[in-house]
């Protein structure tokens, strides 16, 4: 009885989204492909400026894939700029008064221009957790996995945020029109 009333709840709860033309951002259709290949074109139009730093260019070459899986586009109409910087905050005292956890927080200030002009700006931040170990080979391990994990989800963050943006702008120039 309980399963019926948890599906009698949801179906009552999500039914009014299939009214309301809700779609999900990142549906695909039969073919496997995005069901709004203009944002999809639009991420591609994006010319990413170089990010200082190893991390900055880890980044920039996450970006790449994420927003141009094919390349950039014939015609770049926008440019990502971002600045990242992180710090490390120690936790986890042992009884020698050393660290053995920490976290690496990374934060990401974006912006997109068109033609010099800024349409966009944002800002994304990721906080990734690892281990201080008494192996010091071990730790660096840790460090470098933690970084990389941090660059994907800052990567991510910042894609979905462009593809929220520029899904909503497609939307108001339709409706102006």
């Amino acid at each position: 009885m309980k399963h019926i009333a948890r599906r009698i709840f949801l179906l009552t709860a999500v039914l009014p989204l299939a009214g309301c033309g809700f779609k999900p951002l990142y549906a695909t259709n039969e073919s496997g492909q995005s069901t709004s290949p203009v944002v999809t074109a639009e991420l591609a139009a994006m010319q990413i400026s170089p990010i200082a730093d190893a991390d900055g260019v880890k980044l920039r070459q996450a970006l790449r894939e994420r927003l141009q899986p094919s390349g950039l586009g014939d015609h770049p109409r926008y440019v990502l700029d971002v600045q990242m910087r992180s710090r490390t905050d120690e936790l986890g005292v042992r009884r020698d008064a050393t660290a053995s956890h920490a976290n690496l927080i990374y934060t990401a200030r974006f912006s997109v221009n068109v033609g010099g002009q800024r349409i966009l700006s944002d800002v994304v931040q990721s906080v990734v957790s690892y281990n201080i170990l008494d192996d010091q080979y071990a730790t660096v391990a840790a460090i470098g996995n933690a970084k990389d994990r941090a660059i994907k989800q800052i990567g991510d963050g910042i894609k979905v945020r462009l593809a929220i943006f520029l899904e909503n702008r497609r939307r108001q120039t339709a409706s102006a029109q």
